[in-house]
């Protein structure tokens, strides 16, 4: 087995974790940076802990003969979620679906693609992708992809201009993650919130925006996790901008700018002070 430092500090700071915070009470600082610099394994019962910290299996860190493909998948996720686009589809090209062994894998796979998709505009190409994986592999697995792929659907025909049917696709997402019953990462349930919660926003809906944004917010918070916070603070901010609440939204974009520098290396700040503007302009604060 062979330790992949870069990703687990890749992981570590998408996660708003720094290395000490990561080792408290599974080891030292030291091991830590000696497993991000230099690859050092350490011991079974401390990688397990750190996994378990992190909210993810040992595969995403630890290359043997079958992670390939689950850090392929893995690292398409990341750039989608920082909208780096052009590498996840690069990515994606050197996916083979004929040489995908498992249901599993190749419901991920014509997930990710309508997801990047449905960013280029290719809005029936990804719908078409979206229904195999409810049609096709719904039944496979109770995992979260489920619930994913019914917000990817919504975000197309959104897109499309049909806000009925993508109404009616964010509610039945929201049913999903609801029924508790789906298997998923922190990682995941948090960036599933964040999408619903934009979506009802794109949809005029800041009361739903707003329940659905909090929920994101208690997960990260449970978890001790800074994981897409400032986003979600964000998406609230917003909300509270189409309600005309003009305290309530300087209170939450103020948390979301803080949140956004603590995260490191985020594009949110210059979103953030966008948003800023637009609350002075249309409420004069």
């Amino acid at each position: 087995m062979k330790l992949r430092g870069d990703v687990l500090k890749q992981i570590r700071r998408k996660r708003g974790l720094s290395q000490t915070a990561l080792a408290e009470g599974i080891c030292t600082q030291a091991t830590i940076s000696l497993m991000e610099k230099q690859n050092r394994l350490p011991k079974m019962d401390i990688l397990t802990a750190i996994c378990e910290r992190l909210n993810i299996s040992s595969d995403r860190i630890v290359e043997n003969e079958v992670s390939g493909i689950n850090e392929t998948f893995n690292q398409i996720v990341d750039n989608l979620i920082s909208r780096n686009f052009e590498d996840a589809s690069a990515l994606l090209k050197k996916v083979h679906v004929k040489n995908l062994e498992n249901d599993f894998d190749k419901q991920r796979y014509y997930y990710l693609v309508g997801m990047v998709q449905v960013e280029n505009n290719q809005i029936d190409e990804a719908i078409f992708n979206f229904e195999l994986v409810l049609t096709q592999f719904a039944t496979t697995s109770a995992n979260i992809y489920l619930a994913m792929t019914t917000v990817g659907m919504a975000l197309a025909y959104l897109k499309r201009g049909d806000k009925e049917r993508a109404a009616r696709l964010t509610n039945r997402s929201v049913k999903l993650i609801d029924n508790k019953k789906l298997i998923g990462s922190l990682y995941q349930w948090a960036s599933i919130d964040c999408q619903i919660a934009e979506l009802y926003l794109q949809l005029e809906d800041p009361d739903n925006a707003i329940e659905v944004a909090n929920k994101g917010i208690e997960l990260c918070r449970e978890h001790d996790s800074l994981f897409l916070l400032d986003e979600l603070y964000l998406c609230i901010g917003r909300s509270y901008i189409l309600k005309n609440d003009k305290e309530e939204a300087k209170k939450a974009l103020k948390i979301a700018e803080s949140l956004s520098i603590a995260r490191n290396g985020s594009v949110m700040e210059d979103t953030i002070l966008l948003e800023r503007q637009i609350v002075k302009f249309k409420l004069n604060i």
